[in-house]
Formats: C-alpha cells, structure tokens, sequence
C-alpha cells in the first residue's frame, strides 16, 4: 500500500506549504506545532490537529519534522510527550531541519535499536520555494525507506535526491548553504560598490542578472537590497545559525573556509545589532555603514 498517512511536526514557512501539499495530494495528514494558530489554515483543508508529538506519532506511517534547530528535534523526539511514547515499530521519521551531520547519525543508530527509520532529509529552498513546491530534498539513510518516501516527498518538491548513508544529506545541506552564503557575500560587496559609484541601480541590477556575475540570489533579491528593503525571505537568526553549522562540519573534518569565516563575522555583527528578523542580506547595512554610502 506504501505510505498513506504522514504527520507534520512543525508547522513554520516550511511545514506549513509541506502539509498543504500532502493534503492535496490526497493523503490523511496530522499536524502539530506548539503555536495553535499555525494550525488555522490547515485544519479547514483537511488537516487533524495533534495534541501532542506523541499523539501526532500515533497511527500514521511517516513523521515529517521540520523544526528550528537540533534541541527541539531532540525534545519532540525523546522528551515528555514525545514522538517515541507513540511511535511503532516499522515507522519512518523523516528530519526535515538543518541539524549537525553526526548527531543525526546517531539519532538513527539510536532509533534503529527501536525498529524505527530515521532518515536526515533537509531542504534546499527558501519559504517562497517552498511555498511554490520549488524544493529539492536530500535524503540519508537507508536506501529501502528512501524508496518508500521518495514518492511522497515528489508530490511535494521539485525533486528527491538520494545522497547517501545517514548523516551525508545533512552535511550536503550545510555545504550548500555554505555556497548560499559566499554567494551573497560576493552580492553584497558587488552591490554596495556600484552603489557608493554612483552607478544607476537599475542598470548595475540588468547588467549582474543578464551576465557572468548573475545568480539566483540576485535574481530574486537584488532589487530589494539595492533599494533598502530586507523584508525577511530568509531570516537573519537562520543564517547565523546555519553557516555556524557548516563551519562547526569543516572544522570537524579538517577543511579550511576563510571566506566563510569573516562572513560569518558580518552576519555575527548584524545579529547583535538586533536585526535578527530581517532578511539575512541587512549585512548590506554594515557594508553601506563602512563605505559611507547614504540612502
């Protein structure tokens, strides 16, 4: 019969357009978030609200969690009320989160012992992706339980990668963001050069986007961050968190990022000044502080 009923835990920009999508897509979804009113659109849509992450975990056959950081995976899995006081013997945890590659790991080496399939299945994608169904999953562990939600997580994204043993699609999803980041470091100094210039902005946003220097971050944020808007599309305190995550990986492993560092260091600066629920390109701000370049 393959997987039939699927309970989101999580219910934030990423798990709320993932519900929505499994509901449409014709599957019995349950739902919880410690936020009652995350629940309010859904519910009308066909969404069971859970009481609990235990209660959530009861009767279906797949978790999906996505969830701010590894703490509270670790809570809704193990603590009071948690997943595995409901969980079964055969049912797959799939962790949407961006969570350090080794402790991953060792959920599923502890979960195994249970019977339970634990996969790392992080996204590369925005709210506004995901909202769209512009997703790519990455997923580790096991290749069987793969094959059993990889059908799932296509109604859902763009694509389902298969990367590898547990714990790999963790550390891909922290090598991309890494690459996320350089990239928007490069944006911001290119984009606060032409600026302090005085170069018309409209041309300098063509010209980036049609040429060699174009990206997607450009494409999608470039107008924004040359007129002063950082409405949050990817949130400060995220972006703190995640390049910290991969640079805490390469240290591990013995990989040396320099670049990644001192940008690092900018998001670090702009997080103490209490930006944190701006878009994570306000570090342009810092920039236009230092060069003297005034709106």
């Amino acid at each position: 019969m393959g997987i039939q009923s699927i309970s989101v835990i999580g219910l934030g920009e990423m798990g709320t357009p993932i519900a929505g999508f499994l509901l449409k897509a014709g599957y019995r979804v349950k739902g919880y978030d410690t936020r009652e009113k995350q629940l309010t659109a859904l519910v009308p849509q066909g969404l069971s609200a859970a009481k609990s992450p235990r209660d959530a975990a009861a009767g279906v056959d797949m978790i999906l969690l996505s969830l701010p950081n590894w703490h509270i995976v670790e809570e809704v899995v193990e603590g009071k009320d948690g997943i595995l006081e409901g969980a079964q013997e055969g049912q797959i945890i799939i962790d949407c989160s961006t969570v350090p590659p080794h402790k991953t790991k060792g959920m599923a080496e502890k979960l195994a012992t249970k019977g339970i399939h634990w996969m790392d299945v992080p996204i590369s994608g925005a709210a506004t992706q995901a909202r769209e169904g512009n997703m790519i999953f990455m997923a580790g562990g096991k290749k069987e339980t793969f094959d059993q939600v990889k059908p799932v997580l296509d109604k859902v994204g763009k694509k389902t990668v298969y990367v590898g043993k547990h714990g790999d699609a963790a550390m891909l999803k922290l090598t991309v963001n890494l690459v996320l980041f350089l990239n928007q470091a490069a944006a911001v100094e290119g984009l606060s050069l032409g600026l302090k210039a005085g170069l018309d902005p409209a041309v300098l946003y063509d010209v980036l986007v049609s040429g060699a220097a174009g990206s997607d971050l450009i494409k999608t944020r470039g107008k924004d961050m040359l007129a002063g808007n950082f409405s949050p599309r990817g949130a400060l305190w995220i972006g703190v968190k995640d390049l910290g995550l991969a640079l805490e990986a390469a240290k591990t492993i013995g990989v040396a990022c320099p670049m990644a560092g001192l940008y690092e260091q900018m998001l670090l600066s702009a997080h103490h000044r209490g930006w944190d629920d701006q878009d994570a390109t306000v570090v342009m701000r810092i920039y236009e502080e230092l060069s003297g370049i005034e709106r």
